[in-house]
């Protein structure tokens, strides 16, 4: 791609003002996407692992013609202590925030071109942390049995994630926090919205407004239909969700809904074209999207999830070349 990186393109489109193109935005690319893309078989491009080069994952997002790359601290993601309702949760938070590794992101003020900044995102958000360690069925039962535990956990969670945006969020080579925490299936929320507020959202708010007083954007992404939520979302002052996924929203509704209010990242379908249809059959999609939705910023494009493995790479190409040749503002006729 020819654009030089500039974060003030997706600034400006989470705004609500047209920039000079429209961004790109991506919460997650495969590593195998990554070495496929830029013919590299060598390079160590997942930032969760050791050994990652965050020297060449720089060279990727900004080749890709992204603004900015996404970056991860590195911790380790099971932590056995939350299975006990009866441990020293104050004390076991505190030596889980003094384990965390942020030398990535240090380290990219050293590489990153003039434009391009870093957007911080942890390894999951509360409740995914919460349930994937405790079990699905653990935590769902322990919120009629005993909440008072997973009060504790999500709390723990909570302070954890909110001490490693603090640790990043002032650096000048940060524009952003982009939070991930599945909270909904395709058609519905996973728990009630009551729920919801109760144990995620007061972190969810802190997280934004830590964010926000310090000049950075905040980003929100779950998979699914979120209708219930919006209003809190946009209460709450998030700049962007992500991944709006087609078959869960009408996307061009969404945009008339939100519009002026809540920026949308995504929209490309994942499964279909992005994975399974045709290189013209991506480039049709993209423009239609282009049509659709650009006018007036407010949204950036990329897949309605991730770039998954399984997405060929001339598929991924394709989408990001379309962006490149029809995103140029003021938007044309397509």
């Amino acid at each position: 791609m020819n654009r030089t990186p500039d974060f003030n393109r997706l600034a400006t489109t989470v705004k609500h003002q047209e920039p000079d193109y429209l961004p790109l935005a991506e919460l997650w690319v495969d590593p195998e996407v990554k070495a496929a893309f830029m013919n590299d078989h060598k390079t160590e491009f997942d930032c969760r692992k050791n050994g990652f080069d965050v020297k060449k994952d720089i060279e990727f997002w900004r080749s890709a013609g992204y603004d900015y790359l996404r970056l991860s601290p590195r911790y380790e993601f099971f932590q056995g202590w939350l299975k006990d309702p009866k441990t020293d949760f104050q004390t076991k938070t505190a030596e889980f925030i003094r384990s965390i590794d942020y030398s990535d992101i240090n380290r990219a003020a050293d590489f990153l071109p003039d434009g391009m900044k870093v957007i911080f995102a942890p390894q999951g958000g509360i409740y995914e942390h919460a349930w994937i360690n405790i079990g699905y069925e653990n935590f769902m039962m322990g919120l009629f049995e005993d909440p008072d535990y997973i009060r504790n956990i999500c709390d723990s969670l909570g302070a954890s994630l909110y001490a490693m945006c603090e640790h990043v969020v002032k650096d000048d080579h940060v524009g952003g926090i982009w939070l991930s925490d599945d909270i909904v299936y395709t058609e519905a929320l996973i728990m009630s919205p009551e729920v919801i507020r109760k144990f995620l959202f007061p972190w969810y708010e802190k997280y934004t407004t830590l964010a926000h007083e310090n000049g950075k954007l905040f980003f929100f992404h779950s998979d699914g239909n979120q209708e219930p939520l919006l209003d809190d979302y946009i209460a709450m002052g998030f700049d962007a969700i992500h991944p709006i996924e087609p078959k869960s929203w009408d996307v061009v509704e969404l945009k008339r809904r939100v519009k002026g209010k809540l920026a949308l990242l995504g929209t490309v379908d994942m499964d279909y074209p992005l994975a399974r249809g045709t290189v013209e059959e991506i480039r049709e999609y993209v423009k239609q999207r282009i049509r659709e939705i650009a006018l007036g910023g407010g949204f950036a494009i990329g897949s309605s999830n991730s770039v998954a493995k399984y997405i060929p790479v001339e598929n991924y190409r394709a989408m990001l070349e379309t962006v490149e040749k029809y995103g140029r503002y003021p938007i044309g006729q397509l």
